[in-house]
């Protein structure tokens, strides 16, 4: 059901009346994230007060960075598999489900590449290491512009010339890909916290005057209405303050400042603030979503609601500890320094003078009995080897050290370690919903995109277009974070499974092999039987034999093979009327290599069971014995 009440055209007073509202919402969120940033790039203070004068705290250990980053690295997938679901039960409408599968593939890689950090890594990121994250569709309109001009030839351009533009909007208009896929930091967007859907989203950024300039000036030559904009003091790159409204019914750009130079700061200047232009949103969604972690939780006092209770990162529970352990890392590096190098104690008067005749060297000039070296600390040894309770602690409260591919003592098999990393792993159960939640989203807007637009793309020579989706925008994405292990384990199920009848060859294929292409692949098993035909072997082979000039020789090893074959006609020769070509170990190329078939049958008994006591599936994928 629609927001009507959203669907008055935006001033200058609404989006400000929302941007001071949302930005009141998350202010505590932000401040929390700002905290967890320091623990990330380590430039919190590990003393507190007087100690801090006194103590040096520089020394901080890697800890909560390498604690993000590997939970992202071997947790969270960096590419989505996408499913599609038939509109109608037929042929047709399941080939064209495969082909939108494995396009959003090609599409998701493509705009992961574009962006200078990997889309689906930092959406993975935000979610671990802040609590929550969002995800911007988008579109690149300098693509959608070249795919609809037609190249216009100027009378001064040579043949040259005129074939390299038209080759290129050639290129744009078959290949080129207008959509893109952004992680943007969750403190420049601002959503409603309690919707996942949400109906309003305001970005609050800073933008180059040249940037600006150019969506103006778009958007008169299409004649529509903008405000005054113009590039000041010929400066391109003058820093401007804007927010961008969007609700399902408009899209709208609002100049809010400038970014002044104050001394080594930016000061804002807010008596710009002014309307550049207001579009109405023919997409006909919002093009953020947004999701928690799942680490938080709400607290129980409705007075007390505030987002910075869900937006919780995997630090948050930690970061007690991680203090304490830069502590002790710094206070044992301090000891280890005072054990390494003497201090030398004096009662001499004139101390500057001794000290200079130490740094020329060992022998001095003093009275006898005034100078000592200071003895050793003898520190205990529980001190050096204090700190094992605060790394169980940290494992504890983030994940076991395991998933980084460390091994733990007693684990000596591949099994228990699989085992191990299983159970260690549901930990990030939720944050990878919430991902598979997003890129769902996403997809179906591009897919809503393709259509309205009426698009026709080839991506990495995948083609979808909208006669495709039959005005049907669902698909859904998943994240599997692939364990060679349990992923053979599931496929020998599964073909046991298949063996008894329990599943379907679909079935196999998607739930165990995870196969994108199902009525792709059904064709290519045809395609292989054909081949596998003694008849069309004997065909191709004439051809290529045609075709390298030998055929009269073929023709005559032939009809000599046939003379020396006792019992008629080699195998192979259909009815014993045609010909049989012999492969180079001397048999009938359906036989050749020692395999009835020929190569082709000789390719399949490589996909042999590991041991005898493992099944195996023929091509067509049905179980049979050795």
């Amino acid at each position: 059901m629609p927001d009507y009440s959203l669907a008055e055209e935006p001033t200058c007073a609404l989006i400000d009346r929302h941007y001071r509202r949302l930005s009141e919402i998350w202010s505590n969120a932000r401040r929390q994230w700002d905290t967890y940033d320091s623990y990330y790039k380590r430039t919190y203070s590990v003393w507190e007060g007087n100690a801090a004068r006194k103590r040096p705290g520089w020394l901080k250990p890697a800890k909560p960075t390498s604690v993000i980053d590997h939970a992202v690295d071997h947790q969270m997938a960096a590419n989505p598999k996408y499913h599609r679901w038939p509109t109608k039960d037929s042929d047709e409408a399941k080939q064209a489900a495969d082909r939108v599968e494995i396009a959003m593939d090609a599409m998701a890689m493509e705009q992961a590449l574009l962006e200078p950090v990997l889309t689906w890594k930092g959406l993975g990121k935000n979610l671990i290491h802040l609590g929550y994250a969002v995800l911007e569709t988008g579109m690149d309109t300098t693509i959608l512009q070249k795919r609809r001009a037609d190249p216009i030839r100027t009378s001064d351009m040579d043949d040259d010339e005129w074939k390299a533009v038209t080759r290129l909007y050639e290129h744009y208009r078959r290949t080129a890909m207008p959509f893109r896929t952004r992680v943007p930091h969750p403190a420049r967007i601002l959503l409603d916290p309690w919707e996942k859907r949400p109906r309003v989203a305001i970005r609050h950024f800073k933008r180059f005057a040249v940037d600006i300039a150019d969506m103006v000036h778009a958007r008169k030559l299409l004649g529509k209405k903008t405000g005054d904009f113009e590039v000041r003091n010929n400066n391109p790159f003058e820093e401007f303050v804007v927010d961008e409204w969007w609700t399902e019914y408009y899209h709208a750009y609002q100049l809010s400042g400038f970014m002044q130079h104050g001394g080594s700061q930016y000061t804002y200047n807010s008596n710009q603030r002014r309307m550049l232009f207001v579009d109405r949103n023919t997409w006909g969604f919002v093009p953020y979503a947004h999701a928690f972690a799942g680490f938080g939780q709400e607290p129980t006092l409705a007075s007390k609601v505030d987002p910075m209770d869900m937006a919780v990162g995997l630090l948050d529970p930690i970061m007690a500890d991680l203090k304490a352990q830069a502590q002790q890392v710094s206070a044992r590096h301090n000891a280890v320094m005072e054990a390494s190098f003497e201090k030398v104690g004096t009662s001499v008067l004139g101390a500057d003078e001794l000290r200079d005749q130490l740094d020329e060297g060992d022998i001095i000039e003093a009275p006898m009995n005034s100078i000592w070296r200071m003895e050793k600390p003898n520190h205990p040894r529980w001190m050096f080897q204090h700190g094992s309770e605060l790394e169980s602690d940290i494992e504890d409260g983030t994940f076991s050290r395991q998933i980084s591919g460390q091994k733990l003592a007693g684990v000596n098999t591949v099994g228990q370690q699989a085992i191990l990393m299983n159970a260690s792993g549901k930990k990030f159960v939720a944050p990878a919903r919430q991902m598979e939640h997003l890129a769902s989203v996403n997809g179906s807007h591009q897919l809503q995109l393709i259509d309205l637009l009426d698009l026709d793309l080839t991506v990495r020579g995948n083609r979808i277009k909208s006669k495709d989706l039959d005005s049907d925008y669902s698909i859904s994405a998943t994240f599997d974070v692939v364990d060679p292990v349990i992923q053979f384990q599931n496929r020998q199920q599964g073909l046991m499974e298949l063996q008894a009848g329990a599943i379907s060859l679909d079935t196999f294929w998607e739930r165990d092999a995870h196969l994108e292409d199902s009525s792709g692949e059904r064709r290519r098993l045809l395609e292989d039987y054909i081949r596998r035909n003694p008849l069309i072997h004997q065909e191709l082979a004439m051809e290529v034999a045609r075709e390298m000039g030998i055929e009269e020789i073929a023709e005559r090893a032939i009809e000599r093979a046939k003379q020396k074959a006792p019992g008629g006609p080699p195998r192979g020769a259909p009815n014993g009327n045609g010909s049989a070509i012999i492969g180079p170990d001397g048999q009938p190329m359906d036989r050749t290599m020692g395999t009835n078939g020929g190569p082709a049958d000789g390719a399949e008994q490589l996909n042999m069971g590991l041991t005898a006591d493992v099944l195996n599936p023929n091509r067509a994928g049905v179980m049979r014995e050795g």
